[in-house]
């Protein structure tokens, strides 16, 4: 997993699919962007994204 930097943040928000999966056992809110899904650490602070074969479980949200 790679940590992000903020001008990148802003276009996902903006672009990516809001979405859930689950990455290193966890359950974790971000978006999908691409093949790669982006999330935020719990504190809302550092924004990390997850290859493809490193979530799994993806489940996209409608709008």
């Amino acid at each position: 997993m790679d940590v992000l930097q903020e001008d990148f943040v802003r276009s996902v928000r903006k672009q990516g699919r809001h979405a859930s999966a689950t990455v290193s056992g966890q359950r974790l809110e971000g978006f999908l962007v691409g093949n790669k899904f982006v999330f935020p650490d719990p504190m809302d602070v550092l924004w990390r994204q997850a290859g493809p074969g490193e979530f799994r479980e993806l489940r996209i949200w409608r709008k």
